[in-house]
């Protein structure tokens, strides 16, 4: 995490790549480990320093980054249609610059994937209004392959980001964050242990659950604001009992769910019309517990 001068050992090849040499101090040198990163940090100098340290790697690259490394016009690839390319060696790294034109340039170097073998990869033709197959180089299909991950979690990240506004307290929002990625990381780690034919519920489902078993956790007191309320004020309002429902994780988790008795009479859970006097101790939730009707069963089943 950057926090000011000195995060980093300060180089000529610039902030990114110093972050890049800063994380890969622990990878094992010479060893065919693979590093993909992305053109903010990604240079033509950078894939030398890597590579004379033994370390491979592919990433995407901006084109002021690459030193007036002669590639055919935009225009030109354009002409060709969608899966045209050209391509370039430097000769003193051995690393290869490829230039794909998908619905627009894309620009990589990498110092061990080059252009073949080759394959197709489906892609949406706006004009036919259907999928068209499209020609892409090796390279393209491993940083695909193996990139996706970081831009998959910023994407799952921005879907339902926790909302705040703080100016003052900086530190809230790498604590937001943070707290966002493990959320993102269990729901992907929940989806990854389902059984087979199993539907998983979505990041939303799974977001509002994880609140729901915190706040289940913890009865939170929250001062009142304004005047105290008179004697004859608070005889005057009718009070009404409402129990959150339990996340499902804890209402299907099959332990510690006894029955309990409750002085008055409450709404089953259940039955909906039916009122009873019995209440799961676990759930906090009213349920049918007759001779003629047994609703903890259903509930903590289905």
């Amino acid at each position: 995490m950057y926090t000011g001068k000195g995060s980093v050992d300060v180089s000529d090849l610039g902030v990114g790549a110093d972050f890049v040499l800063r994380l890969a101090r622990g990878i094992p040198k010479h060893k065919n480990y693979k590093l993909f990163f992305d053109n903010w940090f990604s240079s033509l100098d950078l894939a030398q320093t890597l590579s004379d340290q033994g370390i491979l790697t592919l990433a995407t690259v901006r084109a002021n980054r690459l030193k007036g490394c002669a590639l055919e016009s935009d225009s030109k690839l354009k002409s060709r249609g969608r899966g045209s390319y050209d391509w370039r060696v430097e000769t003193q790294s051995n690393a290869i610059v490829v230039k794909w034109y998908d619905n627009k340039p894309v620009h990589l170097i990498s110092t061990y994937a080059a252009l073949d073998p080759e394959d197709t990869c489906r892609r949406w033709d706006g004009k036919r209004k259907e999928y068209a197959d499209v020609k892409r180089p090796y390279c393209v299909k491993e940083y695909n392959r193996f990139m996706g991950g970081v831009d998959l979690a910023d994407m799952l990240l921005e879907l339902y980001r926790i909302n705040f506004k703080s100016r003052s307290k900086w530190y809230m929002r790498i604590f937001f964050f943070l707290f966002d990625l493990s959320v993102v990381n269990g729901w992907l780690l929940y989806r990854r242990c389902l059984a087979a034919g199993q539907k998983p519920m979505n990041l939303l489902q799974f977001k509002t659950d994880v609140a729901r078993a915190l706040l289940s956790g913890a009865f939170l007191a929250t001062p009142k604001r304004g005047r105290p309320l008179s004697d004859a004020d608070t005889n005057s309002q009718k009070k009404r009992n409402y129990t959150c429902r339990p996340p499902d994780s804890t209402r299907l988790d099959g332990q510690g769910h006894f029955p309990a008795w409750i002085e008055s009479k409450q709404r089953c859970r259940v039955c909906v019309q039916a009122h009873s006097k019995v209440k799961c101790v676990k759930c906090e939730v009213s349920l049918c517990f007759t001779p003629n009707r047994n609703c903890f069963p259903t509930y903590h089943t289905t």
